[in-house]
């Protein structure tokens, strides 16, 4: 029953990826203002599906701040997300969402599940630019040992949109 069990997750897994386009990117922010500096580096990788409008993928997110009178204080943020292509434009313009989940991999402290819509503009064949600015979800927070916050959010963030490039395999 193991083996059957095996053979077919190996068989969903060879279907799904023969017929899947890799991608690998990132994106780069900075901040810097008169009381604070940050900086996030975030490699992102997955694979779109070559016959239905979806993408599977991970990002992993590393983050510094350093605030006036305080110590360096880092992050590291694990992103995995479901991506749903709702419409293209032409050839190289298209509107997505994401389904993601944020999670705090030093402490376990936070998380956040929702969704994040973007555009995507085809650079040539095998490069994209992406432009993300918002979500809509839900945040659980870890205030203190015996007290947890959690809210829903509508966070729509043109001062600080997301921009990352990719290349498709």
């Amino acid at each position: 029953m193991k083996n059957i069990f095996l053979a077919a997750v190996f068989t969903f897994i060879g279907i799904f990826t023969a017929q899947a386009q890799w991608y690998l990117g990132g994106g780069v922010k900075a901040s810097f203002q008169k009381e604070s500096q940050s900086f996030t580096l975030a490699p992102d990788g997955g694979f779109s599906f070559e016959n239905v409008p979806l993408s599977l993928g991970c990002a992993i997110e590393y983050g510094g701040t350093r605030k006036i009178g305080e110590a360096f204080s880092h992050s590291l943020t694990v992103s995995p997300y479901l991506r749903y292509t709702i419409c293209e434009i032409g050839e190289r313009f298209s509107f997505f969402t994401d389904l993601t989940a944020d999670i705090d991999a030093l402490q376990l402290g936070w998380f956040d599940i929702g969704l994040s819509p973007g555009v995507s503009f085809d650079l040539t064949e095998r490069w994209s630019a992406e432009f993300s600015a918002g979500f809509l979800g839900y945040e659980w927070e870890k205030v203190s040992d015996d007290k947890t916050l959690q809210k829903f959010v509508l966070n729509f963030e043109t001062v600080a949109p997301s921009f990352s490039i990719y290349y498709n395999f």
